[in-house]
């Protein structure tokens, strides 16, 4: 498979599901991938031939067609790559050139490479320079913090003013992140954590998990690990703590913990890095070298965006596809 970026290298990912590893139909008109043990490729399937996409000029390796009653697979065989290879065939879920608004993905070329990129990452400077200055401002904050309380396990229970102001902050800026992505995704008006959930498909927050650079000896942190859509306020419960505290502060004062603030931080930082991939966090230098990926997402090979190859009647280019929510 593709070598993974130097910054990436120390990040773990899941194993593929069984189903990930089954094939899917591909029925005439459709993009398709290919993984196997040397990487990944996508083709295009009229329903008669199959061809690689990116070869100007097609070559017995690069293009097949089907013989009477012959299945896509069993042709597929007769390219001298694949002969003796075990592969997987995927639909790929958009067209070459398509992503999601605000939605990092990694590419066909480097489908391994998590977060990935977001293609017109710079589009819209003033939402990126923004999110940079609220996750520098609370990461100063959170630093503050630890000047006063050392952050060990130990500490991690410790409540007070500063550390619900942290806290609150940073999770309604948790939440600014995911309105922002889900009314660019074409969700009217979201308002609540029924609405939010829906990113969890979207952007596998739940795969990702932070380590704080600085501070080593702390265990990696899964902010969105637990977030289910039975519970979708509760399921979190850094989330629940922000909201007992500040609804109650008289009452549930001691819920705004240095942990959940921590928590809320790290599940911010996350809502970054899956918004404007590898190509974002080179703005936020400063902040990558903060905080470091334990785990990012494995992406069945269909999920991945395909780079823009010209041809097959689509349209040259990255363009955007509203994600399904």
């Amino acid at each position: 498979m593709q070598r993974m970026p130097i910054d990436m290298i120390l990040s773990k990912q899941r194993s593929y599901l069984a189903e990930e590893l089954l094939d899917q139909e591909v029925p005439a008109g459709a993009f398709f991938g290919i993984t196997c043990s040397k990487g990944g490729q996508v083709w295009h399937f009229d329903g008669t031939t199959a061809v690689r996409l990116g070869i100007p000029d097609p070559d017995p390796r690069s293009k097949v067609t089907l013989q009477n009653g012959q299945r896509l697979r069993e042709a597929l065989k007769s390219l001298p790559w694949l002969a003796d290879e075990p592969f997987v065939l995927h639909r790929m879920a958009l067209p070459p050139g398509a992503y999601y608004p605000r939605i990092a993905r990694p590419i066909d070329q480097h489908a391994n490479d998590s977060p990935g990129l977001l293609p017109d990452y710079w589009q819209a400077p003033d939402q990126l320079v923004g999110s940079l200055n609220q996750v520098r401002s609370l990461v100063g904050l959170l630093d503050s913090v630890f000047q006063t309380v050392h952050p060990v396990s130990a500490n991690m229970a410790c409540f007070g003013s500063a550390i619900r102001n942290l806290l609150i902050l940073a999770c309604t800026e948790c939440e600014a992140q995911w309105r922002g992505v889900l009314i660019a995704n074409g969700c009217a008006e979201p308002r609540t954590t029924a609405d939010y959930i829906k990113l969890l498909p979207a952007m596998r927050l739940q795969e990702y998990a932070v380590k704080l650079q600085h501070y080593p000896w702390l265990s990696g942190i899964e902010p969105y690990l637990t977030w289910s859509a039975e519970a979708p306020s509760k399921s979190i419960p850094w989330y629940d703590d922000y909201n007992a505290s500040k609804h109650d502060r008289e009452t549930s004062f001691s819920r705004a913990s240095l942990g959940s603030a921590v928590q809320a931080v790290a599940a911010l930082w996350i809502m970054i890095a899956a918004q404007y991939g590898v190509h974002g966090m080179r703005e936020f230098a400063d902040l990558d070298r903060y905080f470091q990926f334990g785990q990012v997402p494995l992406w069945r090979y269909s999920d991945v965006y395909t780079h823009p190859y010209q041809g097959f009647d689509v349209e040259a280019g990255w363009r955007k596809f509203a994600f399904p929510l």
